[in-house]
């Protein structure tokens, strides 16, 4: 497991370098090669590590993956406000293979799935295990950086879902516009899932992920009230279930 991990590890460093004159190259420049190309660095990094292989590394299979899904996240919405996907239109921003889109369309009834990804590799994954098991009932939208008002439009969205995502945005300002264009969208029920700004000081390696504080999402979350949040992970991975403020 370990050696897997740091092999994963090389891999995304790796493509990373790839974007920079390695030899020259400060970690900002890294950082800033990687917001210009974003859809390159996803398109061709560790798949497990973009969640479009489930059955490598640190995944550990579908079956284990769908249970964590349950126990951290699915299960609380199901005992609070019964099932918010029956019938519902569900938008997942950052998608890796579609498995959740599966999971939603199969399990929770829901009406109709739209995938959201910078990256075309991750698109096709998922197209392809939507399509043998639940065609016509799935959307694959394909951005370029970060979310805007216009990718929304098309839809009347009633979920809006996006984990392990957030953590792998470039900076703050992007991290900012996403939060932004959520706010104004008025989608009933938005379920987030962000590494918390406390998971340096629980002595978590985490490199340069973006964490993100409860108090950022209420300040750019202007239009939602938080309805619930799950325990920290030893990590520092925290789900976050808001609402439309009426």
């Amino acid at each position: 497991m370990r050696v897997h991990k740091s092999l994963q590890l090389i891999s995304t460093w790796c493509t990373l370098a790839a974007l920079v004159d390695a030899s020259k190259a400060t970690m900002k420049d890294y950082l800033q090669a990687y917001e210009k190309n974003l859809s390159g660095f996803w398109n061709s990094v560790d798949k497990a590590y973009a969640h479009v292989s489930y059955n490598a590394g640190h995944l550990r299979g579908e079956a284990r993956l769908i249970k964590n899904w349950e126990a951290h996240w699915l299960n609380h919405s199901q005992e609070q406000y019964g099932n918010l996907f029956e019938n519902a239109t569900v938008m997942e921003y950052g998608i890796g293979g579609g498995l959740l889109g599966k999971l939603l369309l199969t399990k929770y009834n829901a009406r109709h799935y739209i995938g959201v990804d910078i990256a075309e590799r991750q698109l096709k994954a998922a197209a392809e295990r939507l399509g043998a098991c639940c065609r016509h009932k799935y959307s694959m939208v394909q951005v370029n950086g970060s979310l805007n008002q216009a990718d929304l439009k098309p839809f009347r969205i009633d979920v809006f879902v996006s984990q392990a995502v957030m953590q792998h945005f470039p900076s703050t300002e992007y991290t900012r516009n996403f939060l932004g264009v959520l706010s104004r969208s008025r989608i009933p029920y938005l379920m987030l899932q962000v590494r918390d700004d406390k998971a340096r000081l629980q002595g978590t390696s985490i490199g340069h992920a973006q964490l993100i504080s409860k108090e950022m999402l209420e300040t750019y979350l202007r239009n939602y009230e938080m309805v619930w949040q799950s325990k920290r992970s030893k990590i520092g991975y925290v789900f976050y279930w808001w609402h439309l403020r009426s």
